[in-house]
């Protein structure tokens, strides 16, 4: 076989990438990965075997590991993800997202362990992207959520390679997330019948809380509701939450 045939073999023979999932914290990441893996790659080996994860000051092993953890891409911002792969950038409401981090202890500096709800999203952040990275920028978590998204959805407009998933979307209507992924990523391959769709029915991840869209309304007070309407008017989500 000549060189020419070869490379064009290679070429033939060469695995697809596989479409990761990225994310700011506590977004449904891992939701999505349980997804995409049960949809798209039902026979495919995605375990992780081990996971470092949590807080810059307070990181945990989690020994069982991930079993879709090889399709997660990372939580930083989109600027250190200019390439050409296959990517989803999953977003939520920044109230949940906020919410969800104050309930995971190992999202917190320890001692921010005690702040109540609304004192926590008072108080800027020690990290930035992932809680794994210390800084000092002093943004708070609403502020940080919004730079996130806001990054990402700029990333959006100039790459082709990218999908924007709406949590609250995977949540009500999975139907409609899969058609949309599997048309930008898989469209090549069968497109399931929604009663052949594998839907993810209980919370997953790194200590997963309920998984309910709105458990934070309990908690917000009137005038951090406010901080949030007025963030939210600059961003690039300002009609997806109210």
């Amino acid at each position: 076989m000549n060189s020419i045939a070869k490379k064009v073999k290679r070429v033939l023979l060469k695995e697809k990438p596989l479409v990761k999932v990225y994310s700011h914290p506590r977004s449904g990441t891992h939701f999505l990965e349980a997804f995409l893996a049960k949809n798209f790659y039902n026979n495919k080996d995605l375990n992780l075997k081990e996971v470092v994860w949590g807080h810059w000051s307070n990181r945990k092993n989690k020994k069982d590991g991930n079993p879709y953890g090889k399709l997660f891409g990372n939580h930083l911002f989109a600027y250190h993800n200019k390439n050409k792969l296959p990517k989803i950038y999953i977003y939520r409401d920044g109230r949940a997202v906020a919410y969800s981090v104050w309930k995971t202890p190992n999202f917190l500096n320890k001692e921010d362990s005690k702040l109540d709800f609304n004192e926590f999203l008072q108080k800027p952040i020690d990290w930035y992207g992932t809680p794994s990275i210390k800084s000092s920028k002093s943004l708070t978590i609403f502020e940080h959520w919004l730079v996130h998204i806001n990054s990402w959805f700029d990333l959006a407009e100039a790459d082709n390679n990218l999908l924007l998933v709406k949590y609250e979307d995977l949540i009500d209507n999975p139907c409609k997330v899969y058609t949309e992924i599997h048309r930008k990523f898989f469209k090549k391959e069968k497109l399931l019948l929604p009663e052949e769709l594998c839907l993810i029915e209980k919370p997953l991840g790194l200590l997963p809380n309920s998984g309910t869209k709105d458990a934070w309304k309990k908690f917000l007070n009137y005038e951090n509701q406010l901080k949030f309407n007025t963030l939210i008017k600059s961003s690039k989500i300002k009609h997806n939450y109210h």
